[in-house]
């Protein structure tokens, strides 16, 4: 049961971004946040899309290497907020992209990264996009990192 109430994502990448800043530091890592979107007000659950937010972020940071890079994008695309989570870390092979919100779907990285998971994590994100009425897109290159894009609905006042 999902909470309905105003939610400013631009407050929730300041919240998620600023849970990071420790595990930045230790790994030589800058997260940017772009809030070019001029309303970013959604209605819907906080911590449910505070959770969907941070785990985007925690997989940039996981599958990056030292000198971590992630930069969050938010843009207006008329009734709704674009929020971009991308990194530059090992990206993720064609093959393997339309798999990646399976339940308990984990990309084979071989011995490039030691992370742990259970592969629920991308799952719970586009359950909890598609229960807000957004969508969820990857785009992804092997050695080049990975985009996720989110598309929420601006809440209507």
């Amino acid at each position: 049961h999902l909470k309905r109430e105003p939610v400013d994502m631009h407050k929730v990448l300041r919240e998620v971004a600023s849970s990071f800043s420790v595990q930045l530091s230790e790994r030589s890592g800058e997260l940017r946040i772009d809030e070019d979107a001029k309303k970013a007000v959604v209605t819907g659950d906080p911590v449910h899309l505070t959770n969907a937010v941070f785990n985007l972020v925690d997989n940039a940071i996981k599958y990056s290497p030292d000198n971590v890079d992630v930069v969050i994008t938010t843009h207006d695309r008329g009734q709704r907020v674009e929020l971009q989570v991308k990194d530059r870390g090992i990206g993720i092979a064609k093959a393997d992209q339309q798999h990646v919100f399976e339940r308990f779907y984990r990309v084979p990285t071989g011995n490039v990264h030691n992370v742990k998971g259970f592969g629920l994590g991308l799952h719970y994100v586009q359950q909890i996009v598609h229960a807000h009425n957004g969508t969820i897109k990857l785009k992804s290159e092997p050695g080049n990192g990975s985009t996720f894009t989110v598309l929420f609905p601006l809440a209507t006042t």
